[in-house]
């Protein structure tokens, strides 16, 4: 992630006292704690979705922390619950990026419940730091470029991620720096085959135009998440109130005093007409690249270059 020549008015709010568990989801203890799955040891519950729980482990061998997402087991006994968690496991680990997280393993518990081993990314959610309020707009470019980048990879590699969102997004401690990274696959497809997700695939409220409609979708999907999530961290709200309005309405009104090629980029993000968007991840990347140096120039700043390796 790019850092500023001077930092001091661009630190991250509460970014020093984060932990492997998001704020109000303390790590449970007695929920799996002790458990082995192979070489992997259960120390404590870190969160639950609809699908699956992430647990807080170790890996004995090496002496690695990690977590391990397993299959709610309620689930345990539907085929599709399987098949639709295998797909996310494929997914996450046929992608590399420094902004997403790596897939490390992939094994079934001794009732036959599958699990998947990431990497643990100690943070918080941007979801849990936008509580707070808006990001700075040099904040808010620094993770639209990182995710960007990363989901230039996620489309690289064939696939769409289709929930792009702040609940979605890791602000990962990685040596003193935030490291943005964008997880969970749950309901990524193949770019060649989009459309056989049985279902409305996608966040209410958060959904692109043609994801409401249930039409076709593609890449410019993706970027219509990666304009919900800029205007999410430039304003801490969401950009529509619900699915009709995403349809018909116009998004609300950004702050007043937000740079005018800011404004102007989210917007095209959240085009109605996907042709009206940006044409690729990696354009959007590009375009926030040239807004963000113009923007920091503007005020004396420098961007260094200072980027994780691919």
């Amino acid at each position: 992630m790019q850092t500023h020549s001077r930092a001091s008015t661009d630190t991250w709010a509460g970014a020093q006292q984060t932990r492997p568990w998001q704020r109000g989801r303390r790590l449970a203890r007695g929920s799996g704690a002790g458990e082995r799955l192979g070489v992997y040891v259960v120390k404590g519950l870190l969160g639950e979705g609809g699908m699956a729980r992430v647990y807080l482990g170790e890996n004995t061998v090496v002496d690695r922390p990690v977590a391990i997402k397993r299959l709610l087991p309620e689930l345990a006994h539907l085929p599709a619950a399987h098949a639709l968690f295998l797909r996310e496991a494929r997914t996450a680990s046929a992608i590399r990026h420094p902004n997403l997280l790596e897939i490390y393993d992939f094994g079934y518990d001794t009732e036959g419940r599958p699990y998947f081993v990431m990497e643990l990314a100690v943070g918080e959610t941007l979801a849990d730091r936008l509580d707070q309020g808006p990001l700075l707009t040099s904040q808010a470019l620094d993770v639209g470029i990182a995710l960007a980048e990363a989901v230039a990879a996620v489309h690289r590699a064939g696939y769409l991620h289709r929930d792009i969102k702040a609940d979605n997004v890791m602000l990962a401690r990685d040596d003193r720096r935030v490291v943005p990274k964008l997880i969970d696959f749950g309901i990524a497809c193949r770019l060649d085959a989009p459309d056989t997700f049985d279902g409305v695939a996608g966040t209410p409220t958060l959904m692109s135009p043609e994801q409401v409609a249930r039409d076709h979708v593609d890449e410019r999907t993706d970027i219509w998440g990666l304009g919900v999530l800029l205007y999410t961290m430039l304003a801490a709200r969401l950009p529509f109130d619900d699915n009709l309005a995403i349809v018909t309405e116009a998004p609300h009104e950004l702050p007043g005093d937000l740079d005018p090629e800011v404004h102007e980029l989210v917007l095209a993000c959240l085009a109605k007409d996907p042709d009206e968007r940006p044409e690729s991840a990696v354009a959007l990347a590009a375009q926030l690249r040239w807004v963000q140096a113009r923007y920091l120039a503007e005020r004396g700043l420098v961007v260094r270059a200072e980027r994780l390796s691919y």
